[in-house]
């Protein structure tokens, strides 16, 4: 780890030095520290000089046109996280008032998928525009992992190749949140689901990507969620609605069936 920036260093590299520090504790701050970035960004563009002030952070989480009231205040409380450990450096630095621009979380009742829609929604995955050939049954197998061993997307798409072990029916995740690793039981279909997709995935050693359209990288989220939201609409789910997030809530612990 290097040296703590200066008080006067620029804000990316101060934001640089956090998200390094809260990493190693284990916290994977992939979007939280994307936000970050942005303000730092925003900083520069807009010319800001001088320390982190309450005004800079209210005027960047207003500053998206697609951010609705919540989102802006999801965007403050960002940097309001960040702006105390910054004052330890930088006594100038401001910290907002918590909850300034309204509430920064908000209580969603998971949507409990049905069997039927869950098979609904792997054969319309399957039936992707097939560039590369695997990736509808990418996706396929993606959203029925999900829907059946319960992960969250980041977990699934951090899989390696090495983590399914096929003999004793299990799958290994090492990056989960809090840094802990766990495994998961699979069920026969699940087992069954996965070995198939592997059989027509990019070749790699044990250390490649599990999904992955090419033999390099995994799925980028943003790519996972745009697919879902498109099958989503194709569907005729509600938009905003029923989320990607919302099939770890599955209560059916087997791959169903898609005519694969």
């Amino acid at each position: 780890m290097k040296n703590a920036p200066l008080p006067t260093a620029p804000l990316a590299e101060a934001i640089e030095y956090y998200l390094a520090l809260r990493r190693q504790l284990g916290f994977g701050l992939e979007r939280e520290g994307a936000q970050l970035l942005a303000l730092a960004k925003y900083a520069q563009e807009t010319r800001h000089v001088g320390p982190l002030t309450v005004a800079l952070m209210v005027r960047w989480a207003q500053s998206s046109t697609k951010a609705g009231a919540h989102q802006q205040a999801r965007r403050l409380e960002i940097a309001r996280r960040f702006a105390p450990f910054w004052t330890a450096l930088a006594p100038a630095t401001e910290v907002p008032c918590a909850g300034q621009l309204g509430p920064s979380n908000s209580v969603r009742r998971a949507h409990i998928y049905t069997p039927d829609q869950i098979s609904d929604l792997l054969n319309a995955a399957g039936q992707l525009r097939a560039c590369p050939a695997w990736r509808g049954l990418t996706y396929q197998t993606l959203f029925g992992l999900l829907a059946c061993a319960g992960l969250r997307i980041s977990e699934a798409l951090q899989l390696q190749v090495g983590d399914l072990d096929g003999e004793q029916s299990l799958l290994t995740l090492r990056h989960t949140k809090g840094g802990q690793s766990r495994q998961v039981v699979l069920h026969p279909s699940a087992l069954s689901a996965l070995q198939r997709y592997d059989q027509r995935r990019p070749k790699g050693d044990s250390a490649s990507a599990f999904f992955s359209l090419r033999s390099g990288p995994p799925l980028h989220p943003d790519s996972v969620y745009e697919v879902f939201s498109q099958l989503r609409r194709r569907l005729g789910w509600p938009v905003p609605g029923w989320r990607l997030h919302d099939l770890r809530h599955h209560s059916e612990r087997r791959i169903i069936p898609s005519g694969a």
